[in-house]
């Protein structure tokens, strides 16, 4: 593998990052989750890879007290406060989100971050859907946070245009379309 400079701590590890022993999503969520760890430092303690445990195997959105009772019923001893310490340096790594619900938004449900969000441009002429790097939409997301104060719990991300082939093709015959005649 050819040697890359760090990329900043975002939490997402692009998947050509990633070896190519990786066979399946599985690995390879395995694989940025490590990887994940590595760059923020941190071990995977036995009460951090169990809690990761449940929030993968769940992939929807559950309360820490909903997590800590799945975490027990599977024999696994966590207190609640370790669940919501964990939680809280999972949202830090990014490997979870988290949505603020009840009338009051006073109570936080958290689920497991797909380090593989994948977000495309889906072209309006030719119908092909363009990869867009998840680093995009989020260094997007920190910007508005940053500029506006605020805190963004969820976002959601729709990209419509023009794939690179269609967008010189349009400007081949716009071009053409306003080209001089010769008189």
């Amino acid at each position: 593998m050819d040697s890359q400079p760090d990329r900043p701590s975002s939490g997402f590890v692009p998947v050509a990052d990633l070896s190519a022993g990786a066979a399946d999503a599985n690995d390879r969520e395995e694989a940025a989750i490590l990887d994940a760890f590595r760059r923020a430092g941190h071990r995977i303690t036995s009460q951090r890879r169990a809690l990761l445990d449940v929030l993968r195997s769940q992939r929807r959105y559950l309360s820490a007290e909903a997590l800590h009772h799945q975490a027990n019923q599977r024999g696994m001893a966590l207190s609640l406060a370790t669940v919501y310490r964990t939680l809280a340096l999972f949202k830090e790594m990014r490997l979870v989100d988290g949505r603020n619900v009840g009338e009051d938004q006073s109570r936080e449900e958290y689920r497991f971050r797909s380090v593989y969000e994948r977000y495309t441009l889906t072209c309006k002429r030719c119908g092909k859907e363009v990869p867009v790097e998840p680093d995009i939409v989020d260094a997007f997301r920190e910007e508005v946070t940053a500029a506006l104060g605020v805190t963004i719990i969820s976002a959601h991300s729709c990209f419509t245009g023009y794939c690179a082939a269609c967008t010189a093709a349009l400007a081949a015959e716009e071009e053409g379309a306003v080209a001089p005649s010769a008189d």
